[in-house]
């Protein structure tokens, strides 16, 4: 990597108080006009024009808080399972921007996977828009108690960065 531009974070807590509860819509974080609009608005359109010419990425970090994660873990579909009709533009609007997701429309060929009882010294580091084409990875928290006897609640924090790689285009 080039550089690295961590500009946002989310705690998520799955408590019917919580302003934040986990996503539980499958989703990639950025389509490619999302991620475009996104670039400019973290870097001004000169520096954001030199970062296309080259090879860029968002990426989350993802990793429990305080407690191993024991219901509604993060869960992901496996890219070769996801055909490219499956995706389905979103729109998101903020009182200052617009901004675009990409969300998944459910199909049975889409294979899942995810960490069991991830604890808060693990982290899940994915793609959510590759300008190269590396598959964006669809996710969503799974409605799921791995053990029903545990009762702490689940609490997640997620970054997103976006990085520069050194290859260019």
């Amino acid at each position: 990597m080039e550089e690295v531009v961590i500009f946002d974070h989310t705690v998520r807590i799955d408590d019917e108080v919580s302003d934040r509860k986990p996503a539980r819509n499958v989703h990639s974080d950025y389509s490619s006009d999302g991620a475009q609009k996104r670039l400019v608005n973290l870097l001004g359109q000169e520096r954001a024009q030199e970062w296309t010419a080259s090879h860029y990425a968002f990426i989350n970090v993802w990793r429990p808080v305080g407690a191993e994660i024991n219901s509604s873990p993060l869960g992901f579909i496996e890219p070769h399972s996801v055909d490219e009709q499956d995706w389905i533009l979103l729109d998101l609007i903020y009182p200052d921007r617009k901004g675009q997701i990409l969300g998944l429309a459910a199909n049975p060929a889409h294979q899942w996977i995810y960490r069991s009882k991830m604890t808060p010294e693990e982290v899940a580091f994915f793609n959510i828009y590759d300008n190269c084409g590396q598959a964006a990875i669809a996710h969503s928290a799974l409605d799921m108690i791995e053990d029903p006897k545990i009762h702490t609640v689940r609490k997640s924090i997620e970054t997103r960065t976006v990085v520069r790689y050194r290859d260019s285009l």
